[in-house]
């Protein structure tokens, strides 16, 4: 089928959205193996760190237990098997963030993974700029029209992209930093973490719509 007469209009928006959660993610090196959510309170490593937490109103329920790994040289599992266990520190409030960090650091069997960087609504957003751009090519491809003396009958094709740079991007920290970081924190010396302490992505749409439109008439 032939193609009709059409008029491309390509609009784009690219914004930095600041993060307004954060997810800590911990390992804690634990002396004794004790499966479930009663490893929150009865693993004596994971309590120590979990205590000075809520003291900071970071709140039980957002404190979870991701995994537990056993440790043992002799193949046998007990309460005296050692583990590793890691946690998820999930707060909405990035005020605190430099407060849990203080807590996290200054456990010495605890050692900070990565910060799991959240943003607000997708959706509500990406709905907003949809609609935006596609009022802004309506009115782009119209003034398109006007100039070559022709009229917008409909749509006859439309495409858009997004891209968001956290789906190429996550925020980590290095070990061995860590590990600075730690020892510092140990020894009360004034610390540089070598992260900010907020965080922000690039949001992008890229639309491309093509609208059909009436013969050019000449004389």
């Amino acid at each position: 089928m032939e193609k009709p007469d059409t008029i491309t209009a390509t609009v784009s928006r690219r914004e930095e959205i600041g993060a307004d959660k954060v997810d800590i993610h911990v390992t804690i090196k634990g002396s004794s193996l004790i499966t479930g959510n009663a490893a929150l309170k009865k693993a004596r490593e994971v309590s120590q760190l979990i205590s000075p937490l809520l003291e900071v109103k970071i709140k039980e329920e957002d404190i979870t237990l991701t995994s537990v790994r056993a440790e043992s040289s002799s193949g046998i599992l007990g309460k005296s098997t050692s583990a590793t266990y890691q946690l998820r520190i999930k707060f909405n409030d990035l005020e605190l963030l430099a407060d849990v960090l203080g807590v996290v650091t200054a456990q010495k069997n605890a050692k900070l993974d990565y910060l799991g960087w959240r943003y607000p609504d997708d959706k509500k957003l990406k709905g907003e700029w949809l609609q935006s751009c596609l009022s802004e090519a309506k009115v782009k491809a119209g003034a398109i029209a006007a100039g070559l003396g022709v009229r917008l009958l409909g749509v006859h094709a439309f495409c858009e992209k997004w891209l968001d740079s956290e789906q190429t991007e996550r925020p980590y920290l290095n070990e061995v930093r860590v590990g600075a970081v730690m020892a510092k924190a140990m020894r009360a010396q004034p610390i540089d973490l070598g992260f900010p302490l907020s965080h922000s992505k690039w949001l992008e749409i890229q639309l491309e719509a093509q609208f059909r439109v009436s013969e050019f008439k000449t004389g």
